[in-house]
Protein backbone atom coordinates (compact mmCIF):
# COMPACT_ATOMS: atom_id res chain seq x y z
CA UNK A 1 0.00 0.00 0.00
CA UNK A 2 1.31 3.49 -1.10
CA UNK A 3 1.92 6.37 1.88
CA UNK A 4 -0.72 8.21 0.28
CA UNK A 5 -3.36 5.26 0.21
CA UNK A 6 -2.41 4.72 3.45
CA UNK A 7 -2.77 7.83 5.09
CA UNK A 8 -6.53 8.14 2.78
CA UNK A 9 -7.52 4.77 4.18
CA UNK A 10 -6.61 5.80 7.77
CA UNK A 11 -8.11 9.54 7.76
CA UNK A 12 -11.38 8.04 6.29
CA UNK A 13 -11.84 4.90 9.06
CA UNK A 14 -10.66 7.28 11.70
CA UNK A 15 -13.56 9.96 10.56
CA UNK A 16 -15.95 6.68 10.44
CA UNK A 17 -14.84 5.84 13.70
CA UNK A 18 -16.01 9.39 15.11
CA UNK A 19 -18.66 10.52 13.27
CA UNK A 20 -20.27 7.36 11.80
CA UNK A 21 -20.07 8.83 8.07
CA UNK A 22 -17.98 7.46 5.56
CA UNK A 23 -15.76 10.33 3.61
CA UNK A 24 -14.82 9.75 0.28
CA UNK A 25 -10.99 9.58 -0.49
CA UNK A 26 -11.34 12.72 -2.96
CA UNK A 27 -13.19 14.91 -0.15
CA UNK A 28 -10.01 13.62 2.12
CA UNK A 29 -7.47 14.29 -0.61
CA UNK A 30 -8.50 17.52 -1.15
CA UNK A 31 -9.89 18.72 2.14
CA UNK A 32 -7.84 16.18 4.98
CA UNK A 33 -4.91 15.72 3.81
CA UNK A 34 -3.78 19.37 2.59
CA UNK A 35 -5.42 20.68 6.67
CA UNK A 36 -3.12 17.77 8.33
CA UNK A 37 -0.38 18.54 6.41
CA UNK A 38 -0.06 22.47 6.73
CA UNK A 39 -0.34 21.66 10.36
CA UNK A 40 2.62 19.52 10.37
CA UNK A 41 5.39 22.02 12.22
CA UNK A 42 2.85 23.45 14.45
CA UNK A 43 3.33 23.37 18.34
CA UNK A 44 0.58 25.02 19.56
CA UNK A 45 -2.92 25.95 17.96
CA UNK A 46 -6.88 27.12 18.93
CA UNK A 47 -9.63 25.05 17.26
CA UNK A 48 -13.25 26.83 17.45
CA UNK A 49 -16.59 26.80 15.82
CA UNK A 50 -19.94 26.72 16.90
CA UNK A 51 -21.74 23.77 18.39
CA UNK A 52 -21.71 20.30 16.15
CA UNK A 53 -19.58 22.19 13.82
CA UNK A 54 -16.88 19.36 14.17
CA UNK A 55 -13.93 20.76 16.34
CA UNK A 56 -13.47 17.94 18.62
CA UNK A 57 -14.14 15.37 15.69
CA UNK A 58 -11.22 17.10 14.11
CA UNK A 59 -8.87 17.56 17.41
CA UNK A 60 -8.78 13.99 17.65
CA UNK A 61 -8.06 12.89 13.96
CA UNK A 62 -4.99 15.55 14.60
CA UNK A 63 -4.13 13.69 17.53
CA UNK A 64 -4.37 10.18 15.99
CA UNK A 65 -3.03 11.12 12.13
CA UNK A 66 0.06 12.94 13.84
CA UNK A 67 0.72 9.70 16.07
CA UNK A 68 0.70 7.67 13.42
CA UNK A 69 2.85 9.49 10.43
CA UNK A 70 4.77 12.12 12.24
CA UNK A 71 5.35 10.07 15.75
CA UNK A 72 4.04 13.66 17.06
CA UNK A 73 2.59 13.49 20.73
CA UNK A 74 -0.89 15.51 20.51
CA UNK A 75 -2.64 16.80 23.43
CA UNK A 76 -5.89 17.80 22.88
CA UNK A 77 -7.61 20.58 25.78
CA UNK A 78 -10.82 20.90 25.33
CA UNK A 79 -12.12 24.26 27.41
CA UNK A 80 -15.22 22.38 28.36
CA UNK A 81 -13.12 20.15 30.62
CA UNK A 82 -12.45 23.25 32.91
CA UNK A 83 -15.93 24.02 33.32
CA UNK A 84 -16.75 25.09 36.43
CA UNK A 85 -19.16 22.29 39.21
CA UNK A 86 -22.57 22.95 39.32
CA UNK A 87 -21.79 24.32 42.73
CA UNK A 88 -19.37 26.65 41.88
CA UNK A 89 -21.83 28.25 38.82
CA UNK A 90 -24.58 28.68 41.72
CA UNK A 91 -22.10 30.80 44.08
CA UNK A 92 -21.42 32.49 40.62
CA UNK A 93 -24.60 33.07 39.73
CA UNK A 94 -25.40 34.84 43.56
CA UNK A 95 -21.82 36.40 43.19
CA UNK A 96 -23.24 38.56 39.89
CA UNK A 97 -26.51 39.05 40.44
CA UNK A 98 -27.67 36.68 37.31
CA UNK A 99 -29.17 33.18 37.67
CA UNK A 100 -27.79 32.67 33.75
CA UNK A 101 -24.39 31.95 35.47
CA UNK A 102 -26.00 28.67 36.22
CA UNK A 103 -25.97 27.29 33.35
CA UNK A 104 -22.86 26.61 31.97
CA UNK A 105 -21.22 28.12 28.83
CA UNK A 106 -20.29 31.72 28.16
CA UNK A 107 -17.01 32.70 29.62
CA UNK A 108 -16.83 32.99 33.32
CA UNK A 109 -18.24 29.62 33.52
CA UNK A 110 -14.50 27.91 33.41
CA UNK A 111 -11.95 27.82 35.64
CA UNK A 112 -9.67 30.19 33.69
CA UNK A 113 -7.07 30.09 36.39
CA UNK A 114 -6.34 26.14 35.63
CA UNK A 115 -6.65 26.45 32.04
CA UNK A 116 -3.73 28.94 31.46
CA UNK A 117 -1.87 26.40 34.62
CA UNK A 118 -2.19 23.65 32.34
CA UNK A 119 -1.12 25.53 29.37
CA UNK A 120 1.89 27.12 30.24
CA UNK A 121 2.82 23.71 32.16
CA UNK A 122 2.26 21.86 28.45
CA UNK A 123 4.23 25.10 26.65
CA UNK A 124 7.21 24.49 29.66
CA UNK A 125 6.86 21.26 29.53
CA UNK A 126 6.51 20.69 33.00
CA UNK A 127 5.51 17.56 32.93
CA UNK A 128 3.73 15.92 34.27
CA UNK A 129 0.37 17.61 33.27
CA UNK A 130 -2.70 16.82 35.03
CA UNK A 131 -5.91 17.73 33.11
CA UNK A 132 -9.69 17.61 34.76
CA UNK A 133 -12.10 15.22 32.85
CA UNK A 134 -16.24 17.34 32.87
CA UNK A 135 -19.17 15.63 32.61
CA UNK A 136 -21.74 17.35 30.67
CA UNK A 137 -24.54 14.41 31.43
CA UNK A 138 -23.98 14.74 35.22
CA UNK A 139 -22.99 18.22 34.48
CA UNK A 140 -19.62 18.16 36.95
CA UNK A 141 -16.37 17.08 37.06
CA UNK A 142 -14.97 13.59 37.02
CA UNK A 143 -13.42 12.27 40.18
CA UNK A 144 -10.09 11.07 37.98
CA UNK A 145 -8.18 13.69 35.85
CA UNK A 146 -5.36 12.90 32.81
CA UNK A 147 -1.98 12.32 33.09
CA UNK A 148 0.47 14.13 30.49
CA UNK A 149 3.58 13.08 30.10
CA UNK A 150 4.91 14.54 26.79
CA UNK A 151 3.23 17.05 24.04
CA UNK A 152 4.71 17.89 20.99
CA UNK A 153 1.71 19.53 19.74
CA UNK A 154 -0.99 21.88 21.77
CA UNK A 155 -4.50 22.14 20.84
CA UNK A 156 -7.27 24.52 22.68
CA UNK A 157 -10.50 23.16 21.38
CA UNK A 158 -13.94 24.81 22.30
CA UNK A 159 -16.80 26.85 21.26
CA UNK A 160 -15.90 30.44 22.29
CA UNK A 161 -11.90 30.23 21.93
CA UNK A 162 -9.93 32.73 20.27
CA UNK A 163 -13.34 35.10 20.70
CA UNK A 164 -12.64 38.62 21.12
CA UNK A 165 -15.00 40.43 23.60
CA UNK A 166 -18.33 41.97 21.43
CA UNK A 167 -18.94 45.45 20.94
CA UNK A 168 -21.44 47.08 22.89
CA UNK A 169 -24.03 48.02 20.31
CA UNK A 170 -23.92 44.11 19.19
CA UNK A 171 -23.82 43.41 23.01
CA UNK A 172 -26.94 45.52 23.96
CA UNK A 173 -29.65 44.24 20.90
CA UNK A 174 -31.91 41.31 22.49
CA UNK A 175 -31.40 38.21 19.55
CA UNK A 176 -33.40 35.70 21.39
CA UNK A 177 -35.82 35.57 24.48
CA UNK A 178 -33.44 34.48 26.73
CA UNK A 179 -31.65 38.08 26.65
CA UNK A 180 -34.99 40.15 26.57
CA UNK A 181 -36.75 38.28 29.37
CA UNK A 182 -34.14 36.72 31.36
CA UNK A 183 -31.02 39.64 31.20
CA UNK A 184 -32.89 42.68 30.01
CA UNK A 185 -30.94 44.62 32.67
CA UNK A 186 -27.79 43.32 30.53
CA UNK A 187 -26.25 42.10 34.13
CA UNK A 188 -25.23 38.27 32.58
CA UNK A 189 -24.38 39.95 29.09
CA UNK A 190 -21.63 42.62 30.29
CA UNK A 191 -20.11 39.91 33.11
CA UNK A 192 -19.49 37.15 30.21
CA UNK A 193 -18.12 39.92 28.08
CA UNK A 194 -15.91 41.31 30.60
CA UNK A 195 -14.96 37.76 32.01
CA UNK A 196 -13.98 37.41 28.13
CA UNK A 197 -11.57 40.26 27.65
CA UNK A 198 -9.56 37.76 30.63
CA UNK A 199 -9.37 34.97 28.49
CA UNK A 200 -7.62 36.73 25.84
CA UNK A 201 -4.17 36.15 27.84
CA UNK A 202 -4.95 32.09 27.72
CA UNK A 203 -5.94 33.14 23.90
CA UNK A 204 -2.18 34.52 23.18
CA UNK A 205 -0.57 31.17 24.29
CA UNK A 206 -1.69 29.90 21.14
CA UNK A 207 0.12 31.29 17.70
CA UNK A 208 -2.26 29.57 15.50
CA UNK A 209 -6.18 29.33 14.79
CA UNK A 210 -8.71 27.39 12.85
CA UNK A 211 -12.33 28.40 12.62
CA UNK A 212 -15.06 26.50 11.71
CA UNK A 213 -18.34 28.55 9.85
CA UNK A 214 -21.43 27.07 10.27
CA UNK A 215 -23.77 28.29 6.85
CA UNK A 216 -26.36 29.64 8.70
CA UNK A 217 -27.09 28.95 12.94
CA UNK A 218 -30.43 27.08 12.14
CA UNK A 219 -28.43 23.93 11.96
CA UNK A 220 -26.36 24.37 15.31
CA UNK A 221 -29.54 22.87 17.08
CA UNK A 222 -29.70 19.66 15.10
CA UNK A 223 -26.03 19.33 15.12
CA UNK A 224 -26.02 19.62 18.77
CA UNK A 225 -28.96 16.55 19.06
CA UNK A 226 -27.06 14.28 16.94
CA UNK A 227 -24.02 15.04 18.56
CA UNK A 228 -26.14 14.58 21.94
CA UNK A 229 -27.58 11.40 21.18
CA UNK A 230 -24.31 10.07 20.45
CA UNK A 231 -23.08 10.84 23.70
CA UNK A 232 -26.02 8.73 25.15
CA UNK A 233 -25.98 6.20 22.57
CA UNK A 234 -30.08 6.90 21.76
CA UNK A 235 -31.73 7.58 18.64
CA UNK A 236 -34.28 10.14 19.05
CA UNK A 237 -35.04 11.60 22.31
CA UNK A 238 -37.48 15.00 21.85
CA UNK A 239 -37.43 15.94 25.52
CA UNK A 240 -33.89 16.10 24.89
CA UNK A 241 -33.78 18.28 21.46
CA UNK A 242 -36.36 20.68 23.63
CA UNK A 243 -33.96 21.17 26.46
CA UNK A 244 -31.21 21.78 23.96
CA UNK A 245 -33.47 23.93 22.26
CA UNK A 246 -33.52 26.83 25.36
CA UNK A 247 -29.66 25.95 26.28
CA UNK A 248 -28.19 26.85 23.05
CA UNK A 249 -29.62 30.39 23.29
CA UNK A 250 -27.08 30.80 26.08
CA UNK A 251 -24.09 30.49 23.48
CA UNK A 252 -26.02 32.27 20.81
CA UNK A 253 -24.79 35.97 20.57
CA UNK A 254 -21.25 35.21 21.16
CA UNK A 255 -21.31 32.18 18.27
CA UNK A 256 -22.85 34.69 15.79
CA UNK A 257 -20.59 37.33 17.25
CA UNK A 258 -18.02 35.26 16.26
CA UNK A 259 -19.48 33.74 12.76
CA UNK A 260 -19.14 37.90 11.89
CA UNK A 261 -15.62 38.66 13.05
CA UNK A 262 -13.57 35.72 13.37
CA UNK A 263 -13.22 35.01 9.57
CA UNK A 264 -11.42 38.30 9.38
CA UNK A 265 -8.07 37.28 11.48
CA UNK A 266 -8.33 33.26 11.41
CA UNK A 267 -5.47 31.62 10.11
CA UNK A 268 -7.69 28.51 8.59
CA UNK A 269 -11.14 29.30 7.91
CA UNK A 270 -12.97 25.91 7.62
CA UNK A 271 -16.67 26.92 5.77
CA UNK A 272 -19.40 23.90 6.03
CA UNK A 273 -22.38 23.33 3.80
CA UNK A 274 -25.80 22.12 5.52
CA UNK A 275 -24.37 18.57 5.13
CA UNK A 276 -21.66 19.00 8.07
CA UNK A 277 -19.51 18.51 5.02
CA UNK A 278 -16.45 20.97 4.46
CA UNK A 279 -17.56 23.39 1.29
CA UNK A 280 -14.00 24.95 1.41
CA UNK A 281 -10.51 25.53 3.18
CA UNK A 282 -8.77 29.12 3.21
CA UNK A 283 -5.64 29.49 4.09
CA UNK A 284 -4.16 32.88 4.84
Amino acid sequence: MSEITNKLKFTQDTLKTLTGEKISYNEIKDNYLNLLSHLQYKKTIMIAGSQGSGKSTLSVLIKKYFLKFYSKNVVVLSIDDFYLSSNQRKRLARKSNSNLFETRGVPGTHNLKLLYKVTNNLIKKKFPVYIPVFDKVTDNKKSYKRKINKADLIILEGWCVGSKPIDMKYLKKNINDLEKRSDSNLIWRNAYNNALTNYQKLFKKYNYYIFIKLPNWDYVINWKYKQELRLRSLKSDNRLKKSLYQFIKYYEKLSKWMSLTTPSYCNILITLDKNQSIKKITYK
